[in-house]
């Protein structure tokens, strides 16, 4: 049970990561894509969900990674663990700041 739990960590993670990457930051980024003379976008609101999202994804990603480090008996699997979570937090932070 302990190596499906831990190979479904690191999918979420996976899972995560992609996320971060793929929703975009402004809602209108689409528009930058479709025509690339327009110089600036209009300005996105913050209404949207997106940053929510994206938080609550990274909670889960880090409580889930934190808890195989605690868990793991191996030194390697908890460092690498912990590499794993500041990866996860330096992508969503690059992406969102």
């Amino acid at each position: 049970m302990k190596v499906i739990t831990r190979i479904l960590a690191h999918l979420l993670l996976a899972f995560g990561l992609l996320v971060f990457v793929a929703l975009p930051t402004n809602k209108y980024s689409w528009m930058k894509e479709m025509d690339p003379s327009i110089t600036t976008l209009p300005t996105d609101d913050g209404s949207g969900n997106r940053t929510t999202l994206t938080l609550l994804l990274l909670i889960a990603v880090v409580a889930t990674q934190l808890a195989i480090a605690a868990t793991s008996a191996n030194k390697k699997e908890r460092t690498a663990s912990i590499v794993l979570v500041l990866v996860a937090i330096s992508v969503w932070l690059a992406h969102h700041w």
